[in-house]
């Protein structure tokens, strides 16, 4: 399966997990990663360092326009390749890739979103004709219903923090699953499941233990799965929620994903089956080797 990841990776810990599902991963064909929102060169360095670490310097990293960060925001995954020079990002821009991606294998690539939407956002404004040109879309965004601690809906960090982009492509008409925080807030690493992967180092899983140190705020943090949760779901669809619902989704103008009759449809992800995911996902994770994931 030929893959696209579109990632704000850096900041939450999710991204680099998320990515690091995908190489290791047998069924995926990772064509590129593409890194959106804040500082987006230094998120390209985490992802190019993590790419190196596991034999993967074959896979392009192209970087999306910078946005403003927050002032009071210190993303500390930065520091973990600040120095790293041994693979780069590509001269492309991110949303040029995507528009080249989407001609050059029309109905074959699928698009793996997981952070602000800038970058699918900017490909569109260059080429709106590519919404029809992906084999899916797949996107962590969006808060249907609600979350875990909050039974009312609210607005999603990627969707809200670009709005304005959110709101363009939604309405694009692309092929789109969305895995929102009505699931995502449901599943949590628990610190046995951190222990199978710490003790068992590989390249792989000593740099995703390292990131999440230097993401940890507390002793009694823990990393949610937001965006292993729509990996999930692109590798093996409808296989890891027990509801699935397609409705018309509209982004407003707060950044909320309304369920309105002028929206495009939109397959959404409902009620996880967290522990047969986290089995999967750490399984997966486990049996990655430099170069290639083990089939």
């Amino acid at each position: 399966m030929k893959v696209v990841l579109d990632t704000d990776i850096g900041t939450d810990i999710d991204d680099a997990w998320a990515l690091a599902f995908i190489l290791a991963h047998p069924e995926f064909d990772l064509v590129g990663v593409t890194i959106t929102d804040g500082d987006t060169a230094a998120r390209a360095k985490v992802a190019c360092k993590l790419l190196h670490l596991t034999g993967r310097d074959d896979v392009p990293v192209a970087v999306g326009r910078a946005t403003k960060v927050p002032p009071d925001r210190i993303d500390h995954q930065f520091e973990w390749a600040e120095d790293f020079t041994a693979k780069k990002a590509v001269a492309q821009p991110a949303a040029d890739f995507l528009v080249e991606t989407a001609r050059a294998k029309p109905g074959e690539v699928t698009l793996v979103a997981v952070g602000p939407l800038q970058n699918v956002a900017d490909a569109l404004r260059k080429d709106p004709g590519i919404a029809t040109l992906w084999k899916r879309a797949v996107f962590m965004s969006g808060c249907i219903y609600g979350t875990a601690t909050n039974k009312k809906p609210i607005p999603e960090w990627n969707v809200v923090s670009a709005t304005a982009d959110a709101q363009l492509v939604y309405a694009a008409g692309l092929p789109l699953t969305i895995v929102p925080l009505d699931s995502t807030t449901h599943v949590q690493l628990r610190d046995e499941e951190r222990e199978r992967l710490r003790s068992r180092p590989t390249p792989l899983t000593t740099a995703l233990e390292s990131l999440y140190r230097l993401w940890l705020d507390s002793p009694m943090t823990r990393m949610t799965l937001h965006d292993q949760l729509a990996v999930a779901e692109t590798a093996s669809p409808g296989t890891f929620f027990l509801d699935e619902k397609t409705l018309p989704i509209r982004v407003d103008d707060d950044g909320y994903t309304r369920i309105d009759a002028r929206g495009k449809p939109v397959k959404i992800c409902l009620q996880p089956k967290r522990d047969e995911f986290l089995d999967y996902y750490l399984n997966g994770l486990l049996k990655q080797r430099l170069g290639l994931a083990a089939r």
